[in-house]
């Protein structure tokens, strides 16, 4: 069971499963097939590729031993990056006049990334849950109820951090009551939903 908790802490990490889901959302929220991917491109380069380059060069240096980064300390700086360019790309959506499902989704998400990285500086939560949270409630707002299905994901990949022994319960529901609070609030705010 070890091994298999492993095994989805790594495919459900934020840095290999943002591909599709970025991918799947810009098309969904596009017509224009060449634009969507050009959101999703933008979006991976700055929410992706430049974070994950950062943890990268810090693991190459043997800063980290771990991308996945399980000490609390040296999570600050990254989330600092990421949450940095994070507004890079919401910014440049904003000039640019990108879908406004796109520019609310980076909003919620440089929120959450910057409620995160306030709470990491004393305690430690799960990124995992967080993101995974952020992405099933990004799809029901986007595509309905029905995606509903995907909510068990949310305590199956608590359970593979907390068997691996990189989290406890708590901090595994911690991350996701985060993400969700913020998350709802910023769709809510901008009309995405409605509980009329």
């Amino acid at each position: 069971m070890h091994k298999f908790a492993k095994i989805l802490s790594y495919v459900f990490d934020g840095s290999v499963i943002s591909i599709p889901i970025l991918i799947i959302i810009c098309l969904s929220i596009e017509s224009d097939v060449i634009k969507a991917l050009g959101w999703a491109f933008l979006c991976l380069t700055f929410t992706m590729i430049i974070p994950y380059l950062y943890v990268y060069i810090l693991n190459r240096k043997k800063l980290i031993d771990d991308l996945h980064i399980p000490n609390r300390e040296n999570r600050i700086k990254p989330l600092i990056i990421t949450t940095v360019s994070n507004i890079i790309c919401f910014t440049i959506l904003y000039i640019l006049e990108a879908p406004p499902f796109l520019k609310t989704m980076f909003l919620a998400a440089i929120i959450s990334t910057i409620t995160i990285g306030i709470i990491t500086y004393f305690w430690k939560i799960s990124i995992h849950t967080a993101w995974m949270t952020f992405i099933i409630i990004t799809f029901i707002i986007l595509f309905g109820k029905w995606m509903m299905v995907l909510i068990p994901l949310i305590p199956v990949i608590g359970w593979s951090r907390v068997k691996i022994k990189r989290h406890t319960i708590t901090q595994v529901i911690t991350g996701s009551v985060i993400t969700s609070s913020t998350t709802f609030f910023v769709f809510y705010h901008y009309g995405f939903i409605s509980f009329v």
